[in-house]
């Protein structure tokens, strides 16, 4: 009988993964500050659902919820990443999450001897990016002799209108405008500025050829440590404006320049305030796009892989997609995310995925397994190799 925690439940992906989970997991605990939230999810989903109220960074409360449980799927901020991780050690349950936004993901690597000690496993961004994209560079760079590089795109059928809602995490996509986009380069990482390098990449229709721009993210941080016996010396994320239009997104880049996105208080008319604090608040009382665009919900993420063969030059790119799912009531997007821990948190439970330490995806997730149950989602996959003849 499999028991999977998912921390962070009440959130817009939170929500999502336990609605995958349900399907067929025995029990499924949906935890979180907000109870209110999850308990009536649990009551919406049933099917062994049940709710409870945590603090991660608590270490009792954390404990009382991941003890007994086979796995736990950490979708909470990605500040606490740390915490719940100490908190499956102690509570011995293997461990997922959705992704450390590159210096978490970096300092979470540090933990691969205590998991491995004490034969854990945990496998860092398992999301669609981290998570998806990483299979995809592992499944790649397994067909080739050496790597050269590795270039992943993100890209979604966007909102062209005024809208300032957002997909997931509002903090981590203010961390993504706001913090400079790390880079692997020429054999070393380097940062560049936030949403810069913008570069015109064909998705499949109905994305099409759409702008992509640099982001921070964890890929970067795992792929060319697990590549580097391959040679590998580039390695990126690009994205399409984190769902938002590109005007959009331009305005909110500048908020954060102006300082909006900042998280240590200032003082103001003889208070103290948070600016991000203020920022948040306005955004939470702006109104979504009235009419949604034509085919919202759309989802690819391609990763191109350049390398050699038997002293051949090949690219290779794999596209995985997803369209909306109607039996969820889920856009491709949040059903990309969601599903990749889901299955993820299935094999750890079940001792399929059985390699203790700390991994990024692309070293132990199995890509023909993973392709295939995702598959079972509505969630495609295709291969485009391309070598040179003479």
């Amino acid at each position: 009988m499999a028991r999977i925690v998912v921390l962070g439940a009440a959130g817009i992906i939170g929500q999502a993964i336990a609605q995958d989970l349900v399907e067929d997991v025995d029990e499924v605990i949906v935890a979180d500050l907000n109870l209110a939230v999850v308990e009536e999810l649990a009551a919406k989903l049933g099917r062994g659902c049940k709710a409870q109220y945590v603090d991660v960074t608590d270490p009792k409360l954390l404990d009382d919820v991941l003890f007994g449980a086979d796995a736990c799927i950490n979708s909470a901020q990605y500040y606490f990443n740390l915490d719940v991780m100490e908190g499956c050690l102690r509570n011995h349950v293997h461990y997922t999450d959705l992704g450390g936004l590159f210096f978490t993901t970096r300092k979470q690597l540090e933990f691969a001897e205590e998991f491995e000690m004490v034969g854990l496993t945990a496998v860092l961004g398992m999301g669609s990016c981290p998570g998806v994209a990483n299979v995809q560079a592992g499944h790649l760079g397994a067909m080739l002799d050496t790597v050269e590089s590795v270039k992943i795109y993100n890209g979604s059928t966007i909102d062209e209108g005024e809208s300032l809602s957002w997909a997931y995490s509002i903090e981590t996509i203010l961390d993504e405008i706001d913090q400079p986009a790390m880079i692997y380069r020429d054999g070393e990482f380097q940062a560049m500025p936030p949403i810069s390098e913008d570069e015109f990449f064909m998705f499949p229709e109905p994305i099409g050829y759409a702008k992509t721009h640099l982001s921070l993210h964890s890929e970067v941080a795992t792929i060319p440590l697990s590549l580097a016996d391959k040679g590998i010396q580039e390695c990126f994320f690009k994205i399409t404006f984190f769902g938002y239009s590109e005007k959009v997104l331009r305005r909110m880049r500048f908020l954060c320049e102006l300082g909006l996105a900042g998280k240590e208080p200032i003082e103001v008319k003889g208070g103290s305030v948070a600016p991000r604090d203020v920022l948040i608040a306005l955004l939470n009382k702006a109104p979504a796009a009235k009419t949604p665009p034509i085919n919202l919900g759309y989802k690819d993420i391609a990763t191109v892989v350049k390398g050699t063969k038997d002293n051949q030059e090949i690219t290779l790119r794999l596209d995985t997609w997803a369209w909306p799912h109607e039996g969820w009531g889920m856009s491709g997007g949040k059903l990309m995310v969601a599903s990749p821990p889901a299955i993820l948190a299935r094999w750890l439970a079940d001792g399929r995925l059985d390699t203790p330490g700390v991994w990024g995806p692309e070293q132990v997730v199995d890509g023909e397994a993973f392709f295939a149950d995702l598959a079972q989602r509505g969630i495609g996959t295709s291969l485009k190799r391309t070598a040179r003849i003479v």
